[in-house]
């Protein structure tokens, strides 16, 4: 094309030289051609245009695609979410309800029947659990404290204390104990353990006192005899 275009170019060039034909139509010719330039140039500058907004589209589809594949992530992973904290909350729920059914039976238990709430933390106590009996005879007292074991289950909060070598907590609780009644079940024996938690902590004069209590206010008792020959052991060691 373009060397038909440079012939035809050379041969009105020749032409004009001849005289054959007018520079006017020269003229002409190369306008002509210009104007055909322009237009197949309009053309394809059209065609780019088409392409490159046809690209920029996919582009943005290509883009709204993504778009839309990560708001369905992030919805199922939202309703992932919704679904677990659904079933913790249900999860929870039942466990707070199996600990409040269990807090109102052992509440009606210990209600219908005090004295197999003392049997119970007795038993604790005789298999050596002394913290599990310790709290079974504090929730006897808190619940029944005016129940006739109630004595007893003091007294028996002093032996854990002693056992476990706090004596002055023995000495509290077995001072409680006499101060139910002196008539009180366990008052001898709270007495005693009164003077052997004195003699532990090295009060010599206070544990000689309330030994003889014991010896004077229950003559013939377990007791007193247990106290006589704490106060004889005493006077053997000088104290």
């Amino acid at each position: 094309m373009i060397v038909s275009r440079l012939n035809l170019a050379g041969g009105l060039v020749l032409a004009v030289m001849a005289g054959v034909v007018p520079a006017s139509a020269l003229a002409q010719a190369s306008r002509a051609e210009l104007e055909q330039r322009v237009a197949q140039l309009e053309r394809l500058a059209d065609n780019q245009g088409l392409l490159e907004l046809s690209r920029q589209i996919e582009v943005l589809n290509a883009e709204l695609r993504s778009l839309r594949g990560d708001l369905e992530e992030l919805q199922f992973a939202l309703q992932g979410a919704r679904d677990q904290q659904r079933a913790q909350y249900l999860d929870l729920d039942q466990r707070l309800k199996a600990v409040e059914d269990r807090a109102s039976l052992l509440a009606a238990a210990a209600t219908a029947d005090p004295a197999a709430d003392y049997q119970a933390a007795f038993d604790l106590l005789k298999a050596g659990k002394y913290l599990e009996a310790r709290t079974g005879f504090e929730a006897f007292l808190a619940q029944h404290p005016q129940h006739e074991l109630a004595s007893n289950a003091q007294y028996w909060l002093g032996e854990v204390s002693y056992v476990e070598r706090s004596y002055e907590a023995a000495l509290a609780a077995f001072g409680k104990v006499l101060g139910y009644s002196p008539q009180a079940r366990k008052a001898p024996d709270a007495l005693l353990k009164t003077g052997y938690c004195q003699y532990e902590l090295k009060r010599y004069p206070e544990a000689r006192a309330a030994l003889r209590r014991v010896v004077e206010e229950f003559p013939g008792s377990p007791a007193a005899r247990d106290a006589e020959a704490r106060l004889s052991r005493m006077a053997a060691e000088g104290r």
